[in-house]
């Protein structure tokens, strides 16, 4: 969804923030939002569920403006699924080391910036801080990395969680 339409934003970033005004980007977005539900490619449903104020906020952030420049640049890689076989006792000290265990998901979103990878995961919990947030997810996030880095042969940049329900996003290098 996001990066697909950041292809028509302008090259710079004074003018990709100018041409980001709240109203105009809610218009496109709700365009865009009922062509995927025309094409099928979205229940109409979701259209209905979605707030889409939280929707432009983020679409306005620099991390989105990065992800622009990233899908420029054809390093936004969505919806990416990963396998990661790591040993039992990192999940419980009493298993056993020499047992492999697979770690399987999709990773919602990374790019590639100077060289290295920039994590995202987009969560809609309804928390109080980005620090509860983080406690939460941090481990996921770490594998995440550690499979993209095992994938991409390149090392992890940092690591963002964007919360929809804070409508803002923290980073953990």
């Amino acid at each position: 969804l996001v990066g697909s339409d950041f292809a028509t934003f302008p090259e710079s970033y004074a003018v990709y923030r100018e041409s980001l005004d709240a109203t105009a980007l809610k218009k496109r977005l709700q365009e865009y939002l009922l062509t995927m539900v025309e094409q099928l490619r979205m229940p109409e449903e979701y259209y209905g569920a979605l707030n889409q104020n939280k929707l432009v906020h983020f679409l306005q952030s620099e991390l989105a403006y990065r992800m622009w420049k990233a899908e420029r640049a054809g390093a936004l890689y969505r919806e990416q699924p990963f396998v990661l076989g790591i040993e039992a006792n990192r999940l419980k000290p009493e298993f056993p080391e020499e047992e492999k265990v697979l770690i399987q998901g999709i990773i919602d979103a990374f790019f590639v910036e100077d060289g290295r990878i920039v994590v995202l995961d987009y969560k809609t919990d309804v928390i109080d801080s980005m620090k509860a947030l983080w406690n939460r997810y941090e481990v996921q996030l770490d594998y995440y990395s550690e499979a993209l880095e095992k994938l991409m042969q390149m090392p992890v940049k940092a690591k963002y969680l964007y919360s929809f329900y804070l409508e803002d996003y923290g980073e953990n290098r």
